[in-house]
């Protein structure tokens, strides 16, 4: 066994030097781009060529934003103390592919050698560790790696290192092997997952109940079971989404400030297990969907797929369209709760929907402009917005706002009104509550302190639910009074 100080030290890439995997940071951005390609994988899979093939088809289609990469900096650190302090070469060996590793190479110049998968060759588990035998000598090298199959390498290096999450990998290896040293990783508990699917913005989906609420329609114990039902159904199809969407914006969440901690663009969900989650969501919602819901529903769910499918795509990078869907979306939702109750449709209460919506998603937009305009930026990756347009995007969103309390006023006093409420005019307070309100988003959108999302900011804001509380119980004083009267 060589004592040699200078040892080489072979460092793994995935999982290891970079809180990812490279081959799923390829897939995920072929099936953004080239989703065609995925077939054509399978298809080199079930004809023999192997993974490593598939491997380097994906890296030749894939474009990587190599800088914004998840590393793992503490490892980071190491290797670059050991360069200057000059303890023998480092080398990057991996099972990525020759264009990936060739490419964190350029990126970081830490590494005199490169040993990668090439397009006949996958450079993994005992394949990796014959390799750099061959290279190195029987415990000739040491070696840092994150999983189970690199077992294989460090059987036959002379110290091994471990990347490893806590309580995680390390744990089950400490018994055969003596780790030299232990660089932690992140790790996917039940809060990641649960920040990664954004349960709270389950509460968007209440809008649900909204056409409920307003129909007065008495709920039955079934209906009460299909709406709530129906409620959970499409927060499942909604986070499966969310998932997709992050999968499909790494580049671009990496490159945003807050965004950039988001659990895939972090690492600290490996994207292989995004992808498994988010269809495994997506089947279960429909099939239970089809089952126990009407069809129609399921229609508008699928809608709300594809609608949502179309802006990760291609959507969110067209400036006035994204909006527009955003405020189609959250529309959709109300659309939803008419349809699986069968309630009557309301053009008033689609109106409002329309012009509120779009208020709130140009505010969205419009907070990322402004946030992006004080930290010194020009324009939002990944969209297609720059600063420049902040004064149009304040005018079309106070307007859009304004509009939607127009639509309330013209219902209030519309015909259809009177058949409803004994005493219309205890409407009215809503209309004054609703300006503020809006006035109030728009202020403190321009002042850079919106949270970039209107919806949570209305859910979370203490003034907006008692702006909520006092229009009702004005709307009740009122109505007393006109009945004193």
């Amino acid at each position: 066994m060589s004592q040699n100080n200078e040892c080489a030290l072979c460092v793994d890439l995935d999982g290891t030097l970079v809180h990812s995997d490279m081959f799923w940071e390829c897939f995920v951005r072929v099936l953004k781009r080239k989703p065609w390609m995925i077939c054509y994988g399978l298809f080199w899979l079930l004809s023999g060529r192997g993974i490593a093939y598939v491997k380097s088809r994906f890296a030749e289609s894939a474009q990587i934003n190599y800088e914004s990469l998840p590393y793992n900096h503490a490892l980071l650190d190491y290797l670059r103390e050991r360069q200057a302090s000059g303890q023998g070469e480092i080398v990057l060996c991996t099972g990525s592919d020759r264009l990936v590793a060739d490419a964190v190479q350029r990126e970081l110049g830490l590494f005199s050698n490169v040993l990668a998968s090439e397009s006949s060759v996958n450079l993994t588990g005992q394949k990796k560790a014959d390799k750099l035998v061959s290279l190195y000598g029987e415990q000739g090298f040491d070696y840092i790696g994150n999983e189970q199959k690199d077992s294989f390498v460090w059987a036959r290096s002379r110290k091994a290192l471990i990347v490893s999450p806590k309580n995680g990998v390390v744990g089950g290896l400490s018994n055969i092997f003596q780790f030299e040293k232990v660089f932690d990783a992140p790790s996917a508990g039940l809060k990641t997952w649960v920040k990664a699917c954004r349960l709270h913005q389950w509460v968007k989906n209440l809008l649900l109940f909204v056409p409920l609420g307003l129909s007065y329609v008495e709920l039955s114990p079934s209906s009460a079971l299909v709406a709530f039902l129906a409620f959970f159904i499409f927060g499942v199809v909604a986070s499966a989404t969310y998932l997709i969407n992050d999968l499909f914006d790494l580049d671009a969440d990496r490159a945003h400030r807050k965004k950039s901690q988001r659990p895939f663009a972090s690492g600290a969900i490996g994207i292989a297990q995004g992808v498994a989650v988010a269809a495994a969501m997506l089947l279960s919602g429909f099939m239970v969907s089809l089952v126990l819901l009407p069809l129609p529903f399921t229609l508008i769910l699928l809608a709300y797929l594809i609608a949502t499918l179309m802006y990760s795509f291609f959507i969110k990078t067209v400036s006035m369209l994204d909006v527009c869907m955003l405020a189609g979306l959250y529309t959709l939702r109300v659309i939803a709760g008419m349809v699986v109750l069968n309630l009557e449709w309301s053009f008033w209460l689609l109106a409002f929907s329309i012009f509120i919506f779009m208020s709130l998603a140009l505010a969205k937009r419009a907070s990322e402009l402004t946030n992006l305009k004080l930290a010194g930026g020009n324009r939002i990756k990944g969209r297609g917005y720059s600063t420049n347009d902040l004064p149009i995007i304040n005018s079309m969103g106070v307007s859009s706002g304004l509009l939607s309390v127009l639509v309330i006023a013209l219902y209030i006093n519309s015909d259809r009104v009177e058949t409803r409420f004994a005493h219309p005019e205890m409407l009215w307070v809503f209309c004054p509550i609703l300006l503020y309100w809006i006035g109030r988003v728009w202020l403190i959108t321009g002042r850079g302190r919106m949270d970039e999302d209107p919806i949570v900011f209305a859910i979370r804001d203490r003034v907006s639910w008692l702006l909520l509380l006092v229009g009702f119980l004005s709307a009740i004083f009122t109505a007393v009074m006109m009945e004193a009267l």
